[in-house]
């Protein structure tokens, strides 16, 4: 088992992220990805010198198969004629998390990363807010270069993006929302109030749809849990709930009669986001050279973009199809069925990780999140957590 030093540097991942791309603001010469694909190597190498990569039940061997599977499709990949540049990126994204965070979510006892990553992704959306308000020359250059969003401070009005970026600050308010809601239940109302607030306004003002999707069903999620399954100050969550709403519903409407309008717009267009991406992902399938073992992980992905005119681009599981075939898409979806059942077999442990799971995976109809660097960790980690007392029973077997 890793001890608290050992484990200090995986626990404290979102924090030194954060600190990584605030740095970077000031700093041009900082490459983020290649930093947090360093630091998950290191990770990786502390895991395999303690032999923490074992074999101990069926969900390990499945991950074992799928990362294996990804490995293999580089040979898949190379007949593409895409610089090799392209696979290995997508590998740093998408695979790496999986080594490095399945295997500690299910060693770790504490449960503390969690708790680490809420309070820094606290911090780092109260940063965030400052910037957007503010809009420095430095920030604005760095968002235009990892969000192509110009150096125009009109640009940063509508849609908050922290210093993340969009889609990673939508995903990851969602997953703050429920971690400080989590909190809020076990202090007994004692902690996690100020965090909730802040994780709140931020996923608001994303007006990211997979993110007000995933956050709502977070919140639903979590108030059935209060209400109906633990024991707790059902009365003091339901008061608190009420004072968010209407505090919001006054400041919001009080200072822009077209926010609401707009926010719910946003929200009920779900079929025109999905007829809008249709097009693309049958196209992108369409073009598969081997629908039964794919083309090669990174094939129709964004690093693809600049070097061909075919990608799959907002719909992870078609793009999962077309460069993992069916036989990798299968190996994916047994992962996910199986931690579920395995997380449902011990709910109260574990009811925080299985819905991380499903908000991702909701996530990723819309949104490339499995390969994101800064969203796929906490999905792993968390099917990590649900194995873990399987695990922890075949080791003391």
């Amino acid at each position: 088992m890793l001890n608290s030093a050992k484990s200090a540097l995986v626990n404290y991942y979102y924090l030194i992220t954060i600190i990584v791309y605030f740095s970077a603001i000031y700093f041009p010469f900082i490459r983020v990805g290649l930093f947090m694909s360093l630091l998950m190597g290191i990770g990786i190498f502390i895991l395999y010198k303690n032999k923490d990569i074992t074999l101990r039940n069926r969900l390990d061997i499945l991950v074992l198969a799928y990362i294996g599977y990804n490995i293999f499709s580089f040979f898949v990949f190379i007949i593409s004629g895409l610089p090799l540049s392209v696979y290995f990126m997508e590998f740093s994204n998408s695979i790496l998390p999986i080594i490095l965070f399945y295997f500690f979510g299910r060693l770790n006892e504490h449960n503390s990363f969690y708790n680490i990553t809420l309070y820094s992704l606290v911090t780092c959306f109260i940063i965030g807010f400052y910037f957007q308000l503010t809009v420095p020359e430095n920030y604005a250059v760095f968002m235009s270069n990892i969000d192509g969003v110009g150096t125009n401070p009109a640009n940063f009005i509508l849609n908050y993006r922290s210093y993340l970026g969009l889609t990673a600050t939508g995903s990851l308010s969602a997953i703050g929302v429920l971690l400080s809601f989590s909190i809020l239940h076990k202090s007994n109302f004692k902690a996690g109030k100020i965090a909730l607030v802040i994780c709140f306004i931020a996923l608001i003002l994303t007006f990211r749809r997979a993110a007000l999707y995933t956050g709502l069903f977070a919140i639903l999620w979590m108030n059935f849990l209060v209400l109906f399954k633990f024991k707790g100050s059902k009365l003091k969550l339901l008061i608190f709930e009420l004072l968010i709403v209407f505090v919001f519903l006054y400041w919001f409407g009080s200072s822009d009669a077209e926010f609401f309008e707009g926010l719910s717009q946003r929200f009920f267009s779900l079929s025109d986001a999905i007829d809008g991406r249709s097009s693309s992902w049958l196209s992108g399938l369409s073009n598969t050279q081997n629908i039964l073992l794919g083309d090669g992980l990174g094939r129709y992905g964004h690093k693809a973009v600049e070097y061909s005119d075919i990608y799959i681009p907002d719909g992870n599981y078609f793009r999962m199809i077309a460069e993992l075939g069916i036989i990798g898409f299968l190996l994916f979806i047994l992962i996910i069925f199986t931690s579920l059942y395995n997380g449902v077999s011990k709910f109260e442990n574990n009811y925080i990780g299985l819905c991380i799971i499903i908000m991702i995976c909701m996530q990723a109809v819309g949104s490339d999140v499995f390969s994101f660097q800064l969203v796929a960790p906490l999905f792993w980690y968390s099917i990590g957590r649900c194995s873990r007392f399987n695990y922890l029973k075949k080791v003391k077997n």
